[in-house]
């Protein structure tokens, strides 16, 4: 297999058609080659067997057969992979508990009927009502138009090369409002253009527009629970963040001006400023580093290193410090101290700070039931296309008002199926299942979704 054109394939680098005779070869030819290698040179010698003609390539495809493997075209569906490590136990532990207790206070509609909310008879008068705001971002291109049409005598039509140009969309919808429009950001993405989407544009229209927005929709007597996904933009933290592999070892040089931090001693909490007073003889308002900070805190110990000195690579850079240690290193030791260790990501500190709720476990994109939305507003998009930039601005507003609010509630219900099927104990392919016995239609494709609705 070729290491380099496997990396363009998964990257998305290669052209469609190129991508699609790829991606048969792997299929068809070297994943069976691959078993029939493994077989003739591994296996069979291990058990000390021998087979005259070795393997053909029809029986290695039968195998693979036999053993659950399926050769078809991708389709995007349900993220499998990632569902059980040992870091995505929040599932689990932090993310359905909390939808549990949120309950009581949680606004739902009726599985029989969508325009009916349901009571909520033991909310408190002093309690906020929960409106679960789901959040998530898509690319739309020029030329992604329907992949099928009907052609008169196979004369079929030319059509433009590659994708063409592109909008990035960040939206968020709810079950009370359906989408927020004026809480919508769009960027013709980019190296020429507008660039590209990142984590500090999410949290500046998370601060403006979004919660400004849910705000003034709902009034005071709501409070949002944002579905927002783990991606690395938005688990970055602020600038002053306390962020132990940002600060230097020893004061001054290029590294940040954190806040305050803390720690404890004698069981009273003492703030500490991470910055020398501007009136220090040798280093005036500049950060103290971590030597200072741990002498401060009397955490300081003779020949302690930066990083661990025993887990230095050839290239300079430093791996993981053991699981068990606690006082290996200078950036081990603060890692560990409370305010470093409880530190939350920019996007967070956002949304709590405001009175708002924020979660989303890793890899559960089936949880957040904006992911049906892009489906209805890429399907738009595709029926409407007409080949030209200029079309996919006008048709991008259109799209994202076509969805009623009526199918957003439908969604969300949906997603509740998901997380009743966790709570019972179900993997994500016994769920899948569960959650399909409640579908009155069965769909083979995203892009198969059902009609969209506009009467109530």
């Amino acid at each position: 297999m070729n290491p380099k054109k496997l990396s363009e394939f998964t990257k998305g680098k290669l052209l469609p058609n190129e991508a699609k005779k790829y991606l048969h070869q792997v299929v068809s030819v070297e994943m069976p080659q691959g078993l029939k290698k493994y077989l003739e040179v591994e296996l069979f010698p291990r058990v000390h067997m021998t087979v005259a003609k070795g393997v053909s390539l029809r029986t290695a495809r039968r195998w693979l057969k036999k053993e659950g493997f399926k050769y078809m075209s991708h389709k995007k569906g349900l993220y499998y992979d990632g569902h059980e490590r040992e870091d995505v136990d929040d599932r689990q532990a932090c993310f359905l508990p909390a939808m549990e207790e949120m309950k009581p206070r949680l606004v739902a509609y009726s599985p029989e009927d969508v325009t009916k909310e349901e009571p909520l008879p033991h909310l408190q008068p002093e309690d906020r009502k929960i409106v679960i705001v789901a959040h998530d971002k898509m690319t739309a291109q020029a030329h992604d138009g329907k992949s099928m049409s009907w052609v008169w005598k196979g004369e079929q039509p030319l059509r433009k090369k590659g994708p063409g140009r592109g909008l990035h969309q960040s939206d968020v919808i709810c079950s009370t409002v359906g989408w927020l429009k004026e809480a919508s950001e769009t960027m013709e993405y980019g190296k020429n253009y507008d660039g590209y989407w990142n984590g500090e544009m999410f949290a500046t229209q998370l601060e403006s527009k979004i919660i400004p927005v849910f705000e003034s929709k709902h009034g005071p007597g709501y409070q949002a629970a944002f579905l927002i996904d783990n991606s690395q933009g938005h688990s970055a933290y602020a600038v002053d963040a306390l962020i132990a592999s940002r600060m230097n070892f020893n004061p001054g040089g290029k590294q940040p001006h954190m806040r305050n931090g803390w720690f404890l001693k004698n069981g009273v909490q003492v703030s500490q400023e991470m910055l020398f007073p501007p009136d220090h003889p040798v280093h005036p308002g500049e950060p103290k580093g971590m030597k200072q900070i741990l002498i401060e805190r009397s955490l300081w110990k003779r020949n302690l290193t930066m990083y661990c000195r025993n887990n230095k690579k050839r290239d300079g850079t430093t791996k993981k410090c053991e699981p068990d240690a606690t006082d290996c290193c200078a950036k081990r030791i603060l890692d560990l101290q409370p305010d470093f260790a409880s530190q939350k990501p920019l996007v967070q500190e956002i949304i709590e700070n405001a009175g708002h709720i924020f979660f989303l476990p890793k890899f559960h994109c089936e949880l957040n039931f904006i992911e049906y939305f892009w489906g209805a507003v890429k399907r738009y998009l595709r029926e409407n296309c007409d080949y030209t930039f200029e079309g996919l601005k006008k048709n991008m507003p259109n799209a994202l008002a076509f969805v009623p609010v009526t199918l957003i509630q439908k969604w969300e219900n949906r997603t509740k199926r998901w997380m009743d099927a966790y709570r019972k104990g179900l993997g994500a392919h016994e769920a899948q299942q569960e959650v399909k016995r409640f579908s009155s239609t069965k769909f083979t494709s995203h892009r198969h979704a059902p009609e969209l609705r506009l009467d109530p």
